[in-house]
């Protein structure tokens, strides 16, 4: 033990870092004994364990043995003294350069051995040690490697991060190799670019390259970026498959270098890429990428401003100073955005420093930012978000407004999204004038049922939900806002199918089927007094519609008698005044609309004979329709409700009594009597079979075809 030092473990867990190797044993949890210690070494045979108390030092030993030297770094090694010093690199400080077989290179992390710095002048790496900032931060550099112009503390650097270092230093190697190519230059001539039209090139003459156009066929560089650019775009297509971190720092990082390119004097061929043209493409590309990944991806605050920051200290070129805040990202915690959407702010605007602030993204930010909102189903806050938002793309931002009163209705605030299908944009008109058919039939199941469609993309989902804390829209509502609609949007104006959606609502239940159609409810008949009202009240608040745009109902709508009815003719004479307006190209779909309220058919065609000419147009159009040869309404196998309700509405045809339809009806029978083959075992050949048989004698059309067609529904 004479030549030998000791480690003694004290009771004391502390580490002070502050106190240098040799400190008070009082103060340190390792106590190292020298030759010339107080301490007696005689008590310490190897591996004893017997206890023993040392009074002087306060010391209990349990457990003894020669200590093993573990890996360390220079500045803790016990066999050489080691002489600290902040920023020494110029040569090895005292005995600093010695070193043990376990000393580890503090900047390196390697066996000092290895080190290849170890003691060359301006580095001396055996001077380091931890307890200075300067070496420290020698160290950090050395671990961090080429992510140190991001600017991450080394507890950031992760799996993915270092994955994106490596992916760079590949691309460098690569991209230099290409780029080197691409300034050294190809020879050519002037010619090869535009060809020389000299009489000397005649192949008549001997002559070669006269002295008019030598100049054009002189050896000259021609740079052609082509390559470069593709290599780029490969690298960034590969990378794309990566995590969202490693692919952020990767696009940075090829922005980096492709900005350091520049564009030789000399000549380029036609059609290829030149660096004014391909690098503004380039990083273009990159940003919109990385303003996507900036919303989506699920990024620490500090890890996106550090993004941020190094993009906003890369310098950009003249021919790239359009793109200089284009990464200026509204974080998801940044307190204006907060408060739009908790609904704090309805402006969108804020002011900092005597600075008026407005909320103004990218429409790429704009779509990413949509995007995750409602993958989180937040369909309140992006409605909000929505409405106050600017952007650099105004048709791409309406778009995106139009749909605000779907995400109101997904959040289950129907009014509100009701009232919003009319409020016009500061980009352009509102959304109900831009509504197409199946999003006005979309609305109105929505606004009638309180039911949405489950998902984000309303046409593909046959499956509806009720939202949760939903207010339901009274039905009157619903049809005002449906007449309002038709009375805006030209294009549903004029379509037939939208009439037959909105008379469907005004007689269907308040839930929907399982394929999300209307459920029909048949209403009782009115009383004629009751209708002849309604129909006189009906012109005057539709008149009011076309002149004030807003819709008022009087108390006879609200009657305890007929509230429902009176909807559904004032809806029927809504579609009065569009029959008065223009004819439509087809009419059996408005028919068979009503369903079972054929009182309601009679209400049309009693309100359409005040112009005979308007309803013979009509029911002439229903003709056609029926005779349509691509028409299988008949003949197409029906549920049992339909074939039912086709029973019926054929009656309805062929027994209504009115001098307008009787020659109608008798087309009609004729028709039926000439396809009768076709429809062999239909349906709603028995349900119209039972009805003929009730019908009373008196009242029937004796003429032979109707005769005829009784007897063959007889046989069914």
């Amino acid at each position: 033990m004479a030549d030998k030092s000791v480690i003694v473990i004290s009771d004391d867990e502390t580490d002070t870092e502050s106190e240098s190797p040799g400190a008070d044993c009082k103060d340190s949890s390792v106590l190292l004994l020298e030759e010339n210690s107080d301490f007696d070494c005689a008590l310490l045979d190897e591996n004893r364990s017997d206890e023993m108390v040392d009074a002087e030092f306060g010391l209990s030993i349990t457990y003894s043995k020669k200590a093993d030297v573990m890996p360390h770094a220079r500045y803790d090694c016990t066999s050489h003294v080691f002489s600290q010093s902040d920023n020494q690199t110029s040569r090895p400080v005292g005995t600093n350069s010695d070193f043990c077989e376990q000393c580890y290179c503090y900047i390196c992390d390697k066996l000092a051995s290895e080190c290849q710095s170890w003691i060359t002048p301006s580095f001396c790496h055996c001077n380091a040690h931890k307890r200075s900032p300067f070496w420290k931060s020698w160290r950090d550099q050395a671990l961090i490697g080429a992510l140190i112009v991001f600017k991450f503390d080394l507890l950031e650097i992760d799996a993915d991060l270092r994955h994106a270092e490596s992916l760079l230093m590949k691309f460098d190697a690569d991209l230099t190799v290409e780029y080197d190519k691409f300034m050294m230059g190809t020879v050519s001539s002037l010619a090869a670019i535009y060809s020389c039209s000299c009489c000397c090139h005649n192949q008549y003459q001997t002559m070669v390259n006269c002295k008019r156009c030598s100049s054009k066929h002189e050896a000259i560089l021609i740079y052609n970026y082509s390559n470069v650019y593709q290599l780029v775009l490969e690298f960034l297509e590969k990378a794309n498959g990566e995590k969202p971190k490693t692919f952020a720092v990767v696009l940075l990082g090829a922005a980096q270098r492709i900005l350091l390119h520049k564009q030789p004097l000399g000549h380029s061929m036609p059609n290829t890429r030149v660096v004014p043209e391909a690098v503004p493409l380039l990083l273009q590309r990159i940003i919109e990428i990385l303003q996507r990944l900036l919303v989506v991806s699920d990024f620490p605050s500090s890890f996106s401003k550090k993004l941020i920051d190094f993009y906003k200290s890369l310098f950009l070129p003249p021919y790239c100073r359009c793109f200089l805040n284009c990464l200026n990202v509204y974080l998801w915690e940044d307190s204006l955005l907060v408060s739009v959407l908790k609904g704090q702010n309805i402006t969108g605007e804020r002011v900092v420093k005597g600075k008026k602030e407005t909320l103004f993204e990218s429409i790429h930010v704009v779509l990413a930012r949509t995007e995750k909102l409602r993958e989180q189903n937040k369909y309140r806050e992006l409605a909000r978000y929505l409405k106050v938002v600017r952007t650099n793309n105004r048709a791409e931002l309406q778009r995106l407004k139009d749909q605000i009163p779907f995400f109101m209705c997904k959040h289950g605030d129907f009014t509100s999204a009701g009232h919003h299908l009319f409020h016009s944009h500061d980009v352009s008109c509102c959304t109900a004038c831009r509504l197409t058919p199946r999003q006005f039939t979309m609305y109105l199941k929505i606004l009638r049922t309180g039911q949405v469609p489950v998902g984000n993309e309303p046409f593909y989902s046959g499956v509806w939900e009720t939202p949760t804390g939903h207010v339901p829209v009274k039905k009157s509502d619903v049809i005002k806002v449906g007449l309002r609609i038709l009375n805006c949007n030209a294009q549903l104006y004029m379509n037939p199918d939208s009439w037959a959606d909105l008379i469907q609502a005004s007689c269907s239940d308040s839930k929907l089927a399982r394929d999300g159609s209307f459920i029909c409810v048949t209403w009782k008949e009115p009383e004629e007094e009751f209708q002849q009202r309604i129909r006189e009240t009906a012109d005057l608040v539709l008149k009011e519609l076309e002149t004030k745009q807003i819709i008022i109902l009087p108390k006879q709508f609200y009657s305890n008698h007929f509230p429902d009815e009176a909807m559904l003719m004032l809806v029927t004479q809504a579609l009065v005044q569009r029959l008065l307006h223009a004819h439509m190209c087809t009419v059996l779909n408005i028919a068979m609309a009503f369903r079972r309220n054929m009182w309601a058919l009679k209400y049309l065609f009693k309100s359409l004979s005040v112009r005979h000419d308007v309803l013979h147009a009509f029911l002439d159009c229903l003709i056609k329709d029926l005779n349509e040869k691509n028409n299988t309404l008949l003949i197409r196998t029906l549920p049992q409700s339909d074939a039912e309700h086709i029973g019926h509405f054929i009656f309805f045809l062929i027994s209504y009594e009115h001098a307008v339809l009787r020659p109608v009806a008798h087309r009609i029978v004729d028709f039926l009597l000439e396809h009768w083959n076709d429809f062999q075992n239909c349906p709603w050949q028995r349900n119209l079979a039972t009805l003929l048989q009730n019908q009373d004698a008196t009242c029937w059309n004796t003429s032979n075809s109707f005769l005829q067609l009784k007897n063959k529904l007889r046989i069914v």
